[in-house]
């Protein structure tokens, strides 16, 4: 192989690499975008199911952060899944109480909306 060939060849092949790393960099900046139903309206009973990124920035950290992210008006309650009892934490915010739980990476969440939203989490 020439000297010319060979840079030919090395020439396509950065080219191809670069070209690669361009496309998945160009998808790490995306948003997640989600529906958020009331009841009747996609979801029977309102109760839709979230979960937030693991690398999500500061400022939303617990459940009243998470509420009034989406919306305060718009949400009825947020539940996490507590596996040790079995049961589901609730917190209803202004609108009654309950303990405004931590969020943590990798857990689901359950929000049960009182009005239909798209929702694009704001601090990630």
């Amino acid at each position: 192989m020439t000297k010319k060939t060979f840079f030919g060849a090395m020439a396509v092949v950065t080219a191809v690499a670069l070209t690669g790393s361009a496309l998945v960099a160009s998808n790490m900046g995306f948003k997640l975008n989600y529906t958020l139903s009331q009841a009747g309206a996609g979801s029977l009973s309102g109760t839709n199911t979230l979960a937030l990124p693991d690398n999500r920035q500061t400022g939303l950290a617990d459940a009243k952060n998470l509420m009034d992210d989406i919306g305060f008006a718009n949400v009825t309650n947020i539940q996490k899944f507590l596996k040790a009892t079995d049961t589901l934490q609730t917190y209803t915010g202004r609108k009654g109480g309950g303990t405004a739980f931590a969020l943590t990476p990798g857990e689901g969440y359950y929000v049960k909306m009182a009005t239909t939203v798209n929702y694009t989490p704001s601090h990630y």
